[in-house]
């Protein structure tokens, strides 16, 4: 079971966020296969051996670039354009992306190599889906 901890600050919007993933996880029947679990980031050195990745607020980026080096799990912003729109499918193939990267060696804050600032990320569904609707765009294209 892949366990995704959804982080922010005070965890109004974080856990707010966190069960309406868990909501729509109950309503596709993934329970066996995924978790979002609520940790405040300044408990995520603390919890993180409860989770396989943390995706962190925007507004906590900070935060994580500073501790960066202490994370044990890979560590990644959530996009603002994402953060509250993403379906739950979409997080999790972009948790499932972020992880293999950081098993490759990405060092935290784990991003995409075509966006290394989260705070300009454009798209509204996973890199996965962008980067199949890029490529299929282009093939369209006579590319």
């Amino acid at each position: 079971m892949l366990k995704i901890a959804i982080c922010c600050g005070g965890g109004f919007s974080s856990s707010a966020l966190a069960a309406h993933l868990e909501k729509e996880v109950s309503h596709l029947h993934l329970e066996d296969q995924v978790q979002f679990i609520f940790i405040p980031i300044v408990h995520l050195l603390e919890r993180m051996n409860e989770v396989d990745i943390a995706m962190v607020c925007p507004h906590c980026e900070w935060k994580v670039r500073q501790d960066a080096k202490k994370y044990t799990i890979p560590v990644a912003v959530i996009p603002p354009r994402l953060y509250g729109l993403m379906p739950v499918r979409d997080f999790v193939e972009d948790a499932q992306d972020l992880m293999e990267l950081w098993k490759n060696g990405t060092p935290n804050v784990v991003t995409f190599a075509d966006e290394p600032r989260p705070l300009a990320v454009k798209r509204t569904v996973s890199h996965r889906r962008w980067l199949q609707h890029e490529t299929a765009d282009f093939k369209a294209l006579g590319k």
